[in-house]
């Protein structure tokens, strides 16, 4: 099966762009709670074990890869199943003189 090049540059870009928000998003929602977290723990001089908690590149590592996957099913499943919305048609029908549907 052979696909068009433009295609093929259109997925590229959906699942850079994934990568892209992905790592942002982990940055976000677990990198920076984290920092908070020890920085916390190191105020109050608590001597929890944080092993559990990845390193940097295993956030942004993992968040690229998550937003990319993430990105590359959705541009598949928009090429076979588009989403397509019902719209009301609001113009009036030229037939009816009382402006009625």
């Amino acid at each position: 099966m052979r696909f068009e090049p433009e295609l093929l540059k259109q997925f590229a870009k959906s699942v850079i762009l994934g990568g892209f928000t992905g790592i942002v998003f982990a940055i976000l929602l677990v990198a920076l709670p984290g920092a908070a977290l020890i920085f916390v723990l190191g105020v109050l001089n608590v001597s929890w074990d944080l092993s559990w908690f990845p390193d940097a590149f295993s956030i942004v590592l993992i968040g690229g890869l998550a937003g990319g996957v993430f990105a590359a099913i959705l541009f598949i499943k928009d090429r076979y199943i588009p989403y397509v919305e019902e719209v009301q048609d609001f113009e009036e029908d030229p037939d009816d003189p009382f402006g009625r549907y």
